[in-house]
């Protein structure tokens, strides 16, 4: 959207304007009155964006709101050609004395200052007729009007409230946990419902509400739609009304008008004391809900449901009393089975169409509204396989357009309208991932801030990942995405967004111009392409006769490019994205990086993983802002001592595995930028580079690979500089014993500790860990048991245990690792396995190699115990 870039095309030119590069006054003058109108013209573009959306407004609007994009757009290349004619001025001829040449640099100069100047003119030009046409649009700021088409909102409130018994399916569960919360006495108790639009929240609770007051269970009731517009005087004006009408007192209703502030109240708390109470709030959107009524109901006999797509919400009102949180689940298939073949055909479904009709339910993925919306749709179709082919190959299309499907657009849309800018931003990069993708939370997170979606806080010592990783959390608490796998110290491993999200996403990508996606062999690239995502082959000839455009991509991923794509073919692509920022090869059949990659000036993200490249050339060090350099599950074991010009890289991964490390040259000490740098291996000049590892003082990430037992000392003193450090992996060279004891600073943040080798000892400081989350021992052949040493660390929810004790018993005591999770223990020693009861009382996974001689464990052990394999 029209916002999104102008917010981001501000945040360029910001740091553009501050230092990034010597402007000349003019130029700089002239971007500082851009930026300054652009802000002015911000507030507008929210009204026009929300209007676009919900359809109120006008073809001229959508125009207007269509250019303004791409004024932001054209602003955002003028900057970017501008700094990449700067970067080539300076890398031509460097250091020259000779006369003749500096005249020709200074014209060059000139001549480029020129450039910019004229075309900052028209730009601004362009943002002077958009701004006063505005006027003639009668545009007013956001804030002024709501975002959402009540209506539509208001329709399917209502109808989610009426629906009958016999049209429900898979809600039996739910309706017995939340009458069961409603049957317990005591002091005012809230219950929240959670879940993604769609889920069927208010259906089922409308269903417990009812059930309540024919059973005549409460003294009074009281049902209430929040929404987004609902709040302050005005939800407990509509609270207090609905407790007289359900009450029948006519007469008091008409007072409520004139209440206002403290006696409102008064009022409902006179009303509501002695009395047991039920009151839903329904589809409640912000924290601050609570606040408006949490005064104003009793403590003593109330109970409260509220249901919301956001997990904050709960858990801000949980903050203030008891509470209990229902999680709404997508529906089981076979109950999404039933309720498709209850809406679609009354009856069973025909044979020749059961596999289309599984592929629709598949990618409802459980959300009764869209298996319903879908499943209605399907209804009124011929029952042949051509014609339902046909809607389920157009269903993206439908989505906004068809009566039947714009119930589940309209939820989609009303929570992607919630978003901030940035968080919207961060939604549609999942359209550059095929459907179904699960994707890796770091490398989400990492594009992100390549992108410029992430915001700099700036005040509060948060680190862009750290914000970045918050955004990731809203989303995931605001029921727009899918998690896939947590980490057992509860970070996301990996995320997805359900099949109907993904075409929401896709159709908004392609509205806003904001990605494309390519799946066939023919590339030709819109207008305005950004972001490109390549999921199939690409063939030579499109890539030759389709060049136009290219020079405008700032995002290129690689998604199902198989083997005859050559490296050439891929080398004459990378060799028209000038303007570059993130190249994304994961996976790609490259064996050598090409030659067209070091000359992507802008580029900051750069991943190779999984790919078949075994050097990296010199010419990386060309890649000035390069901030991601991912290297693992490559061949990649050394490389140049140019990589140390990248003094803006922050993660550098370079292993294939935990057990294979990447050689550098002497010089890291310049890579004063780094948080992640896995793994080095330190066999050659281990010295060296342990010394230079002082420098690096935001490394939150580290492994080193093959460290001798002398280099220990040089090791721990770079540890004590590296006060942000959350995760540490040493391996030991074969033979080697790990030193660490002369760690005087304890690593206090330390999150992750892995150590792979010989150990004379536990170091000393390992038990003041109090924030280790996972400790990994790995062939450390200690004679004492550890595990009296590291019993009490509190925060420790992993304990990996690897040919790392000699004894023949291990014991669990009771009261130790109160808050473990998983266990995982490969001792060939072991005879003897105890755990008392008291011991690890949260434990979910514990994975045994084998059976030991004699196991003595407690029932809920007993349980999660898993023999076979340990991946080591």
């Amino acid at each position: 959207m029209a916002e999104i870039a102008v917010n981001l095309v501000i945040d360029k030119l910001i740091p553009l304007l501050r230092d990034e590069v010597d402007l000349q006054r003019g130029v700089s003058n002239q971007l500082e009155s851009v930026k300054d109108q652009l802000q002015m013209i911000r507030a507008y573009l929210k009204d026009a964006d929300a209007k676009a959306e919900t359809g109120k407004t006008n073809h001229l609007v959508k125009m207007w709101v269509m250019r303004m994009r791409r004024v932001s757009y054209r602003i955002e290349d003028v900057i970017d050609e501008y700094l990449l004619q700067v970067h080539n001025k300076f890398q031509d001829n460097g250091g020259v004395a000779c006369f003749i040449c500096e005249i020709c640099d200074l014209l060059r100069s000139v001549m480029l200052s020129h450039k910019i100047a004229s075309q900052i003119d028209e730009i601004r030009e362009s943002i002077a007729l958009l701004s006063r046409e505005k006027e003639t649009f009668g545009f007013n700021p956001s804030a002024l009007e709501p975002r959402s088409d009540t209506a539509t909102v208001h329709y399917l409130r209502q109808g989610a409230r009426f629906i009958e018994d016999d049209q429900l399916v898979g809600i039996d569960h739910i309706k017995q946990v939340l009458s069961s919360w409603l049957s317990e006495q005591g002091s005012r108790t809230v219950i929240s419902v959670v879940g993604e639009g769609g889920h069927g929240k208010t259906t089922v609770v409308n269903k417990v509400f009812n059930q309540k007051k024919r059973e005549a269970s409460f003294n009074c009731y009281a049902w209430i739609t929040v929404s987004r517009l609902l709040k302050g005087e005005d939800l407990l004006k509509d609270l207090l009304k609905r407790l007289y009408e359900e009450a029948g007192d006519k007469e008091s209703v008409k007072e409520i008008s004139e209440m206002y502030g403290n006696a409102l109240v008064i009022k409902l708390r006179e009303y509501l004391q002695g009395k047991s109470y039920f009151i839903v709030f329904d589809d409640v959107w912000e924290e601050s809900f609570w606040g408006d009524v949490e005064h104003a109901l009793p403590r003593d006999r109330g109970m409260i449901i509220i249901t919301t797509r956001d997990r904050r919400v709960a858990e801000f009102c949980g903050a203030h009393g008891p509470i209990h949180n229902y999680d709404m689940q997508p529906l089981n298939r076979k109950d999404a089975w039933n309720l498709f073949c209850l809406k679609a055909f009354r009856e069973d479904c025909p044979k020749d169409l059961k596999g289309l009709s599984e592929e629709f339910v598949k990618k409802c993925n459980g959300v009764p509204l869209a298996i319903v919306a879908i499943a209605s749709l399907l209804s009124t179709k011929n029952k042949n396989v051509l014609e339902w082919k046909r809607v389920y190959d157009s269903l993206r299309s439908k989505l906004s357009s068809d009566p039947h499907l714009s119930c589940v657009h309209q939820v989609l849309s009303e929570s992607y309208q919630d978003l901030s800018y940035h968080l919207k931003s961060c939604l549609l990069y999942f359209g550059l991932f095929p459907e179904d993708y699960s994707i890796s939370g770091v490398r989400l997170i990492n594009l992100w801030i390549a992108e410029g979606f992430v915001e700099n806080k700036g005040n509060d010592g948060q680190i862009l990942e750290e914000v970045a990783e918050e955004y990731l959390n809203e989303l995931i608490a605001r029921s727009l995405v899918k998690v896939v796998e947590l980490f057992p110290y509860g970070r996301v491993r990996r995320c997805r967004v359900h099949d109907l999200m993904h075409d929401f996403i896709l159709r908004k990508c392609e509205e806003l111009n904001f990605c494309q996606v390519k799946k066939s062999k023919r590339l030709v690239l819109h207008e305005w392409t950004r972001r490109l995502s390549i999921d199939e082959c690409v063939d030579d000839d499109p890539v030759k006769k389709s060049v136009a455009n290219y020079g405008l991509i700032r995002s290129c991923f690689l998604f199902g490019i198989n083997e005859d794509a050559t490296t050439s073919v891929l080398e004459s692509l990378f060799s028209r994205f000038k303007l570059l920022a993130i190249l994304d090869c994961e996976g790609a059949p490259l064996d050598y990086l090409p030659k067209a990659v070091g000359d992507l000036f802008h580029l900051k993200y750069l991943s190779l993983r999984n790919t078949g490249i075994s050097t990296i050339p010199k010419f990386i060090g060309k890649l000035q802002n390069l901030e991601t350099l991912d290297l693992k599950y490559t061949r990649v074991l050394e490389l140049p001592c140019e990589i140390n010009r990248l003094v803006k890289l922050r993660h550098l991964l370079a292993y294939e595995s935990f057990g294979v490390g990447v050689k550098l040259k002497a010089g890291i000490r310049h890579l004063s930028s780094l948080q992640k740098l896995r793994m080095v291996d330190a066999r050659d000049n281990g010295d060296v580079i342990m010394k230079e590892l002082k420098n690096l003082k935001q490394i939150r990430d580290l492994g080193i690979f093959n460290i001798n037992r002398k280099d220990g000392i040089l090791l721990c003193n770079a540890i004590e500089c590296m006060t942000y450090l959350r995760s540490l992996a040493i391996k030991a060279a074969e033979e080697e014993v790990i030193e660490l004891e002369s760690l005087s600073v304890c690593p206090e943040r330390l999150q992750r500790l892995y150590l792979e080798g010989r150990l004379e000892r536990l170091p000393h400081w390992l038990p003041e860990l109090k924030s280790l989350w996972k400790l990994r021992l790995s062939g450390s052949h200690l004679t004492e048991d550890p595990l009296p040493l590291i019993k009490d660390l509190s925060a420790l929810v992993e304990l990996q245990l690897y040919e790392s004790y000699e004894g023949k018993e291990l014991c669990f005591e009771e009261g130790w690792f109160q808050n473990l999770k998983v266990l995982r223990v490969l001792l060939s020693t072991l005879v003897t396995l105890k755990i008392e009861e008291g011991a690890m009382p949260y434990l979910q996974s514990f994975y045994l190699n084998e059976p030991p001689r004699t196991v003595d464990v407690p029932t809920h052990v007993q349980q999660v115990i898993k023999y076979g394999y340990i991946w080591w």
